[in-house]
């Protein structure tokens, strides 16, 4: 692979463990492939039902069998040898009779292999549950078609349900319930081919879609695998989706949902506008809200079609928060229940008009009478570096592999790929799953270029004028070219960023300014993966494209800190969208200083977001007291 690039690889396994006894080929063949794949082994030649998955080798086992691979020591493979003279043949052979569905039933083997994610001979269950259930209906002059259906709405989906309980229960994270999804969704496409397409297959229809201006639609496709993957017909129209598309799209189907995702507070607006504009319409289609900017409160604060009237109506169809995908289902199956609805409909109104405790609507606390102002008490703890340039500088030929230093693994495993597991538990999850996966994801991205990580940043001069820092010409100290305007604190010192740069003087303080992307190509390789039913690819690989996007950020940071002779925590990054400099708008004023789009082909939507989704932009403040607190706004 180092001495020629670009050329594949393919091996016979089981010509490593020739000589050995049959029945302690399977781990070492096991392991040995493990390794393989590691180092960059493409196509393996192997015979599956002798391969046990590494996960599943025991401690012991694996480190016998390393110390062959490896040649360790002498005494390897008279030990290894050893060892299954002792222990293996029993124990093999126990293993090999051990089957977890023997003695099921086929409906429960078909729920067996949903639950834990065995795609292989779904097929050939599928079509022993159907056969079996013909039979059963025949003396009532059942057909295939009702049989599929039946096998559909008692095996499959309550298998699904299971899948969701148990993530519900914490007993399952989130990859791997995708993953169930995808046996889900094998099950049901050869289940298809007994159905006739007729009215009422479906348990119901959703249209869902991220709302207009917003790019990020990671948790929206979570939801559409599991509705569609719980026997709803989804209608996925995508993201930044105009609300008259939306609500067009609702009434050609006959929707019996609507589901709107949106990621930030400024797009989260969209939602009611929504829901004021299907009443003004005359429709009662229920809708359905999520996603990180919003919140329960807010749900319960758009079903009012005139929050601010003294008695204010419900939306009739009623608007409904759902905190995740399974949620989200919970709500659905009420919806298409009559009773069911109706129920849920009334508690929901009846939340929304229960006060909160602690909270009015009262108007927000006036500010104080003195606002401190912190300028020379911040100025005063920093001196104003020299830059190595002025204006921007675009770098390129960055290699992902560059990046790892800079990943948060921690935020990449739990906060990206769902991993809820502590301790001990944590650990194996990531040294059996997650490490391999992300060093096998790392080698793949390098090989095909999924990502194409590109930065441009810069420096800038710049003085504080109370809330607002005040950009230079790089050319010429006494041209103005742009203000940024920061909001204060609500409370305590009522600081804000500006106050951390230098007021008007004789030299100008410094700003450092950068923009960061992993490529347009990672998205468009997520779309694809998402639409061949590899849920749990497109979901592992999102979060690797969205964390190492961070970690590139992080990569040019540390580089100005370097330039700037800054040490920590000298030099902290600030992004657009969050409390410090909340207003997405100001991406517009960044491009004008960066040649963003020219130069790296990063773009700005309507609201303002940056495109490809895996990109960021920010501030960079070199000095060392710029430590800003907020409250992040929820609508």
């Amino acid at each position: 692979k180092e001495e020629c690039p670009g050329a594949k690889t393919s091996g016979g396994v089981s010509n490593v463990s020739f000589g050995v006894a049959p029945h302690a080929r399977a781990a070492l063949n096991s392991v040995f492939l493990y390794h393989a794949v590691a180092a960059g082994l493409d196509l393996a030649i192997v015979n599956p039902a002798h391969i046990t998955p590494y996960a599943e080798i025991d401690p012991e086992q694996r480190q016998i069998c390393d110390d062959v691979i490896f040649d360790r020591d002498p005494e390897a493979l008279p030990r290894f040898i050893a060892y299954y003279e002792e222990h293996g043949t029993t124990r093999a052979r126990t293993e090999e009779k051990a089957d977890p569905t023997e003695g099921m039933t086929v409906d429960q083997r078909l729920h067996y292999q949903i639950l834990h994610r065995k795609k292989e001979g779904i097929e050939g269950l599928i079509d022993q549950s159907v056969a079996e259930h013909t039979r059963a209906e025949a003396a009532d002059q059942g057909s295939t078609n009702v049989a599929a259906v039946e096998v559909l709405n008692s095996v499959l989906l309550p298998a699904m349900k299971d899948v969701g309980d148990r993530f519900g229960a914490g007993e399952l994270i989130l990859p791997f319930v995708l993953q169930s999804a995808e046996v889900m969704k094998r099950a049901v496409a050869h289940l298809e081919t007994y159905l006739e397409r007729q009215e009422g297959y479906t348990k119901g229809k959703v249209v869902l879609a991220t709302v207009f201006g917003d790019v990020h639609d990671i948790g929206k496709n979570l939801v559409n695998t599991i509705l569609s993957n719980n026997g709803y017909t989804v209608f996925d129209l995508g993201k930044q989706v105009p609300m008259n598309t939306i609500i067009d799209k609702a009434v050609e189907v006959g929707a019996d949902a609507i589901g709107l995702s949106a990621l930030l507070v400024s797009t989260s607006k969209q939602m009611p506008l929504c829901v004021q504009e299907l009443h003004q319409r005359g429709l009662a289609i229920p809708v359905i809200i999520g996603g990180a900017a919003i919140n329960r409160a807010y749900g319960r604060r758009i079903l009012w079609l005139d929050e601010g009237a003294a008695e204010p109506a419900p939306y009739p169809a009623g608007v409904y928060y759902a905190r995740d995908a399974f949620e989200g289902l919970d709500v659905m199956d009420q919806l298409v229940d009559p009773v069911r609805r109706a129920d849920l409909f009334a508690r929901t109104v009846a939340d929304a008009r229960t006060p909160t405790p602690g909270v009015t609507r009262s108007a927000a606390p006036a500010a104080p009478a003195v606002v401190p102002v912190a300028t020379d008490r911040a100025r005063f703890q920093a001196t104003i570096p020299v830059p190595p340039f002025w204006g921007p500088r675009v770098l390129e030929r960055i290699a992902p592999e560059d990046l790892v230093p800079h990943l948060d693994h921690n935020a990449l495993f739990r906060g990206r790929w769902g991993g809820k597991a502590h301790g001990a538990e944590f650990e194996q999850l990531v040294r059996d799953d997650f490490a391999p996966r992300l060093e096998r994801m790392l080698r793949q991205v390098r090989f095909d270029r999924t990502l194409t990580p590109r930065a441009i940043y810069g420096y800038y001069p710049c003085f504080a004028d109370g809330d607002v820092l005040v950009i230079l010409d790089p050319t010429d100290f006494a041209r103005e070219l742009l203000r940024f305007t920061f909001p204060r604190q609500p409370t305590g010192e009522r600081l804000c960023l500006s106050d951390y740069f230098a007021p008007r003087g004789d030299q100008p303080d410094v700003v450092g300014l950068q923009v960061v992307t992993m490529g347009p190509r990672v998205t468009e390789q997520i779309d694809a993966i998402q639409a061949r039913g590899a849920y749990s690819d497109a979901f592992f690989l999102h979060g690797l494209g969205v964390q190492l996007a961070e970690a590139l950020a992080d990569y040019v940071n540390a580089q100005m800190q370097r330039e700037l002779a800054l040490q920590a925590p000298a030099g902290r990054r600030y992004s657009w969208g969050y409390p410090a400099i909340p207003d997405l708008e100001d991406h517009t004023r960044l491009f004008d200083l960066l040649p963003v789009t020219a130069s790296i082909g990063v773009t700005l939507t309507e609201s303002f977001q940056l495109v490809p989704e895996q990109s960021t932009a920010a501030l960079v403040v070199h000095n060392p007291a710029a430590v800003y607190f907020g409250v992040r706004d929820l609508p």
